[in-house]
Order: structure tokens, then sequence, then C-alpha cells
């Protein structure tokens, strides 16, 4: 059974909704209040996962088992903001950030041509990697302090931003330095990204090319 993101710009909506997600993330430390568009971001998101989709009822309940906890968890975490709601919305986007990129990825494995939503939904999938290391970062920050070496502006464990950043420039294998992975756990996470950055971009320019490439029916005919 083919599960995928099927309207023709669901991937561009998507992509602008994740590209809000990361234009966001920068100011909440300066204006807490934002704190809170940028968990509407997320449900947005969420919500356009569950509505703009054209799956079978069964597929609509497995969307609402993955949305529904996930946004609970969030905005209870954006309202009280203790340890137990931290690990439970961070944790609970994780899963659901790797629902997302399961679907997505579906969706690219099934394309027969390469559109302009094909690329959106290729961008879409590194967004989605480089967040769902950021938050799995986070919570490894928020069990053990010493897993990461931090520059000063980054000494709250709950930073987001720094480790988001963090995660990106991993994934791109640019590394600054700035943030130092110091324990195994972390150091191997941060290969496992480097790895996972490297590989996906030589896979997916493959794909493409293929694709591109790969008679239609009508020539074969």
């Amino acid at each position: 059974m083919k599960l995928m993101l099927s309207r023709k710009y669901d991937n561009y909506i998507l992509f602008f909704s994740l590209a809000g997600v990361l234009f966001l993330l920068p100011f909440v430390n300066a204006m807490p209040l934002l704190r809170f568009a940028l968990v509407g971001q997320y449900t947005f998101v969420m919500f356009y996962l569950v509505f703009s989709s054209r799956h079978t009822r069964s597929l609509y309940l497995l969307d609402i088992f993955f949305v529904v906890p996930t946004l609970l968890a969030t905005w209870l975490d954006s309202i009280y903001q203790n340890n137990y709601t931290f690990v439970a919305s961070y944790g609970a986007m994780v899963i659901f950030f790797l629902y997302l990129l399961y679907l997505i990825v579906v969706e690219m494995i099934h394309t027969h041509k390469v559109t302009n939503n094909t690329v959106f939904g290729a961008i879409n999938i590194y967004l989605i990697a480089g967040l769902i290391w950021a938050y799995g970062f986070m919570l490894l920050h928020h069990f053990n302090g010493a897993a990461f070496e931090m520059p000063t502006y980054g000494a709250a464990a709950k930073e987001v931003v720094e480790f988001t950043y963090y995660s990106y420039t991993t994934l791109t294998t640019l590394g600054y330095g700035d943030i130092v992975p110091k324990s195994s756990e972390a150091r191997m996470l941060s290969v496992m990204e480097a790895v996972f950055g490297q590989l996906y971009l030589a896979i997916v320019i493959a794909k493409m090319v293929s694709i591109s490439w790969r008679p239609s029916e009508q020539e074969v005919d």
C-alpha cells in the first residue's frame, strides 16, 4: 500500500512550514511569546499531514495516533516548561518527524517523474533529518550534561537553537567546532548524521538523474 503526501503542492507547503520553524527559532530567546508561534507552526505541519493526505480510514487513524500525543506534549511543554514536559515534547517530536520522514521517503521511492514538488520533497527530507538529529542531541544533553562541550551562549541545557545549529552544521559537514561532542554517544550520533548527509546527497542526485533519463511508457511503446 502506497503511503504518500499526494496533493500536487504538498511538498511546497511543507517546505515553507519547516522554513518557518527554522526562521522563528533564533528569535525565541529574545521574544518568549514567539515560542507559541513556533508551536503553532509545528501544529500546522501536523494537522496538514492529517487533512491533506488521501489515505484510507485506517491510515487517518495512524496519522492521528502520531499527531495527537505530539501536539499534546508540545503544547504542555510550551506552557509548563519542566523536565517531564521537555522530554515528552521532544521525544514525541522525534517519533512524529520520523513518521513524516517515512511518508516522504516512500513518496520519493514511488515517484516516476521529477517535478518541482519532487525536488521540494527531497529538500524536506533533508530539513526533517536535521530536526530529528537536533532533538536527539537535545535529549542526550538533557540526560547527560557532559555529552557536549558548549560555548558560553549555549550554557542552558534546553536551548533548541544551539542544537539545531549544531545539527545542520554536522549534517552539511561544515563543522565550525564551537560545539564539541564529548561522550561516545554524542560522537557516534554526530558521525551518523554526517555520513547520512553525504550519502543522502549522492543517492538523491543519482535517483533523480535515473528518473529523468528513464524512458516514458509512450516512448517504450
